[in-house]
């Protein structure tokens, strides 16, 4: 038969192995380790939305000193701790489902948590020995011939958890592993102590503090500290589809970095609403970092003790039977109203000449006795509970007609 075509290189076949999940980072928190990954979006070899089945998990524990194991024994089923599901591409133009989609997208991120048990803790050496032929070297100081076994790689110092991550596609071809991240397995800084000195607050910050933990380890002495925000004992709980999404994820700590102060500042102070926070301490070991179990909660509720500001530019025009003033309005937001002043010239203290606040920035006062000279000032009042009161405003002297 006569074959038709131009004559060429011969094609790769094509592969359909997902490109390895990107950006793998472990965090631990107690005996929690996160693993934050962003799934596969497209094949090795290709681009665009592509389909990902699952995740698979591996994990395995080193002894101090152990080599690292190499892909051809780490990725085997027995290291395999969790498989994580996979929704196909989204698909602009289907019509939404009737049930939401739980499950991560390609290119999306997700959360994998592991506890730390006594199993994990157990150190196993899955690295099989390579077959190779005994080279002799007759002279001890001579330089190694070809083909000799080197020595052996030395592995982290101390007890490590060593995890990574590959995408497996829907016709179960396995793609490229993640970049590995490795978790020390020291035992974790003690939690920060309650202080004695209670929190503080400011118009716009509250401020607390605590005491170092009572020890650390001998391996981690250096101890900083991470915030974080915590619920208040009023708050509502969260939803059941909140509470889930939320236990999958690490919190992420108020503060940029770990620091080794004992103070920290929260902006927002709302008289009235309880703010809570948690530290836990911080011991980093090389590039990683082990943090505590939460302190206890460390609460705060601000009260408004802070008066508003003097009344400015305060006027009065006399005439026949009332005094007029008028005066700037404050541009604080609680502002409930404003106290007339007035006194009897040259020396009387000044006395409320109004009951009550009033909102208005001018009043006329009509009880002043013709021919008596009057001092006035405004003095503002917030809305809090008891009100905070202003310095008076300037004084301005009239003499009633």
């Amino acid at each position: 038969m006569a074959a038709c075509g131009k004559k060429g290189p011969p094609l790769a076949p094509l592969n359909l192995a997902p490109e390895a999940p990107g950006t793998l980072t472990a965090r631990r928190l107690g005996d929690t380790v996160y693993l934050k990954m962003t799934v596969p979006a497209k094949s090795v070899s290709g681009t665009g939305a592509y389909s990902v089945d699952h995740l698979e998990v591996y994990a395995v524990t080193l002894a101090p000193g152990m080599a690292a194991p190499p892909n051809r024994d780490f990725l085997k089923p027995a290291q395999i701790i969790a498989t994580i599901p996979i929704a196909p591409p989204l698909d602009p133009e289907a019509a939404e489902p009737d049930t939401p989609e739980t499950r991560p997208r390609p290119g999306g991120t997700v959360t994998f948590v592991e506890k730390l048990t006594p199993e994990t803790l157990r150190p196993h050496d899955i690295t099989k020995p390579v077959k190779t032929k005994p080279v002799r070297v007759d002279r001890p100081n001579a330089a190694a011939p070809p083909g000799a076994v080197p020595a052996p790689p030395v592995g982290p110092l101390v007890l490590t958890r060593l995890y990574t991550v590959r995408g497996v596609s829907t016709k179960n071809n396995a793609g490229q592993a993640a970049v590995r991240v490795e978790v020390p397995l020291l035992a974790a800084p003690g939690p920060a102590r309650p202080s004695s000195t209670p929190p503080t607050w400011e118009e716009t910050k509250v401020t607390i503090t605590w005491q170092p933990p009572a020890s650390s380890t001998d391996e981690a002495p250096g101890v900083l500290y991470n915030v974080y925000a915590a619920p208040s004992a009023g708050a509502a709980p969260p939803s059941a589809a909140a509470a889930s999404a939320k236990a999958d994820a690490a919190p992420v700590p108020l503060n940029p970095a770990p620091f080794d102060g004992t103070v920290f500042a929260s902006p927002g102070a709302t008289p009235g609403q309880e703010k809570c926070f948690v530290v836990r301490s911080v011991a980093v070991i090389g590039t990683a970092a082990i943090e505590s179990e939460p302190s206890d909660p460390i609460c705060v509720t601000p009260r408004d003790i802070f008066p508003p500001a003097a009344p400015k530019n305060l006027q009065a025009v006399g005439s026949a039977g009332v005094i007029s003033l008028i005066w700037e309005a404050n541009t604080e937001l609680d502002v409930g109203g404003y106290l007339v002043l007035r006194g009897q010239a040259p020396g009387d203290t000044l006395q409320p000449l109004t009951p009550a606040p009033i909102r208005e920035t001018r009043f006329q006062d009509r009880t002043a006795r013709p021919g008596t000279t009057y001092v006035y000032a405004i003095v503002a009042v917030d809305r809090a509970t008891p009100p905070n009161r202003s310095a008076p405003s300037n004084r301005v002297q009239e003499t009633a007609r």
